[in-house]
């Protein structure tokens, strides 16, 4: 009987928890003159391990997963993305961003320019942890990931 139990406990037990929202605190987003010219996202352990990942002053505002997200060279001003949400589902964290474009007959600065966000999801530690980036609509971007720490 024993033995049925500790089967049944494992069969059902995966080592994933229930999918559920994760806290999602802002640290900073903008247009900065200058940053990679490809969409990407760097994940850390700590505020210290992503400043050194990113060469940036990431002020520490406690414990949880960092992480930067850059969306590449734009053409233009006027884009702007900051990070909305995180979900765990098992050992996969999704990232939901909010993509902001300017509208077609908006006057804009004419420089190239590097969106990004930097935020701290707290409550999760990132060991084990496979992150994937989406827009609001939920579409997977297929971003890169660098994981540090």
């Amino acid at each position: 009987m024993m033995l049925l139990l500790l089967a049944a406990g494992c069969s059902t037990s995966n080592g994933s928890e229930e999918p559920r929202d994760l806290r999602v605190e802002r640290i900073s987003s903008d247009t900065q003159g200058q940053g990679p010219q490809q969409p990407r996202a760097v994940v850390a352990p700590s505020a210290a391990d992503l400043s050194g990942a990113i060469d940036a002053n990431v002020p520490d505002s406690g414990s949880g997963t960092y992480l930067a997200a850059y969306w590449g060279e734009k053409p233009t001003g006027g884009y702007s993305m900051s990070v909305r949400s995180a979900r765990l589902e098992g050992n996969r964290v999704t990232v939901r961003l909010a993509l902001k474009e300017p509208p077609r007959d908006a006057i804009l600065t004419q420089a190239l320019t590097y969106p990004y966000a930097v935020a701290v999801i707290r409550g999760l530690n990132p060991a084990g942890k496979e992150f994937s980036f989406a827009d609001e609509n939920g579409r997977e971007l297929g971003w890169p990931v660098r994981r540090v720490g």
